[in-house]
């Protein structure tokens, strides 16, 4: 009988045991942040805060692109300034009624001022704190880090979402915070960031002016530093030297000359080949690609083995020359070796490496540079001569 109390006993005590939700939160208690940027300002950090709005989200009654019941904005952006990144997060969370949720945080944009003077400062926060969002994608922006997190988005609900966007467009494999500190903590290469600005949307005089946020290159560290960014031609073609371009175009003159061939390579692959003789560093840059013509705006034929051979040849001619172009800014006018010279001659001869690796930053500008692409033209589209025109020639 006593045994059998005991067990209702026990029976009746273990619910108390499966009591999990003692410490929840309810969704109406969180305020999710879903983009954050930095900036500094009279000596302090400076945080914005990108927070989604649930009841602005659409639904019935809302007006698309993001707007809500209201037609309002689908975010709510506060900013604040502390001496510390976190203590100014800390200043947002007290004038908010709910919890600040950094776990769906898409961007991390850090202003350039800011970043001149050095970004691993802030870096500790974001892996002390567990609920931090370390594949949150980062961005470097010119000029206010907050004027761009708060830029209109026509096409998506979040700035935050468009940024995410763009940066997947403009690189293969985007640098989250931690490949960030990853790439900090690495000898032999420096971090290249993608560089965001705002641009008008159409040209001044014609209607309503309107601005929107374009990804305008490389934002260019030394060590933790920004040093500068290379931007238009420059920035993507050595986004295609770093095997991180998806889907890059090349525009080379027609022949004579006369009009211009536009290519995409859909197909694109870069490797580094260091060779060291003593003190004398010579680094090949092989660049695989294959793609196909979008455009012939010249008065030529290029659909015969010939032409085609041409075209290849001469929009390899226009990646040697951009390349070497952008190659002698990043060694000589910002010493940024965001190719990873350094980490190409560690992982091909270590021995080597030991000899510059604490003088790496003047043996940099001096290695010499080879660029060797391998271009196939596989497709010209769907017309072999260029359509529309009565005069043509096959040069």
């Amino acid at each position: 009988m006593i045994k059998k109390w005991a067990v209702a006993g026990l029976l009746l005590l273990s619910p108390l045991a499966l009591a999990g939700c003692w410490d929840r939160k309810e969704i109406n208690d969180v305020a999710f942040v879903i983009g954050s940027s930095v900036d500094k300002e009279n000596g302090m950090y400076r945080s914005a805060l990108q927070i989604a709005l649930p009841g602005n989200l659409g639904g019935a009654g809302s007006k698309g692109g993001g707007g809500g019941t209201s037609g309002g904005k689908s975010y709510y952006l506060e900013s604040k300034t502390g001496i510390t990144l976190r203590s100014a997060n800390m200043e947002i969370q007290a004038g908010n009624s709910r919890n600040l949720s950094f776990s769906h945080r898409r961007v991390l944009l850090i202003g350039e001022d800011f970043a001149r003077d050095g970004i691993a400062p802030m870096l500790d926060q974001f892996a002390r704190i567990p609920q931090n969002r370390l594949s949150s994608l980062v961005a470097v922006t010119s000029g206010s880090a907050y004027k761009i997190l708060d830029a209109a988005a026509p096409m998506e609900q979040f700035s935050s979402e468009m940024i995410r966007e763009l940066i997947n467009e403009f690189t293969k494999r985007p640098d989250s915070l931690k490949q960030l500190v990853n790439t900090l903590m690495t000898d032999g290469v420096d971090v290249a960031l993608p560089y965001l600005s705002i641009q008008e949307a159409v040209p001044p005089g014609v209607g309503t002016s309107k601005n929107n946020i374009q990804v305008t290159g490389l934002a260019l560290f030394d060590e933790d530093k920004f040093v500068g960014a290379l931007e238009g031609q420059e920035g993507k073609i050595i986004n295609l030297a770093m095997n991180q371009a998806p889907s890059p175009d090349i525009i080379v003159d027609g022949p004579g000359g006369k009009g211009h061939i536009s290519i995409r390579f859909s197909e694109n692959e870069a490797k580094l080949k260091p060779v060291v003789r003593g003190n004398d560093i010579t680094m090949t840059i092989e660049i695989y690609a294959k793609g196909a013509v979008y455009e012939n705006d010249s008065n030529s034929i290029i659909s015969d083995e010939h032409s085609l051979r041409d075209l290849e040849r001469r929009a390899s001619e226009e990646i040697v020359d951009k390349v070497q172009l952008a190659m002698r800014s990043l060694q000589h006018k910002y010493n940024s070796d965001i190719l990873g010279f350094g980490r190409s001659i560690y992982e091909n001869d270590p021995k080597a490496w030991q000899r510059f690796k604490g003088n790496w930053k003047k043996a940099y500008p001096e290695v010499r540079v080879i660029v060797k692409p391998e271009l196939h033209i596989e497709n010209i589209g769907a017309v072999g001569k260029p359509f529309g025109r009565k005069e043509i020639r096959n040069d």
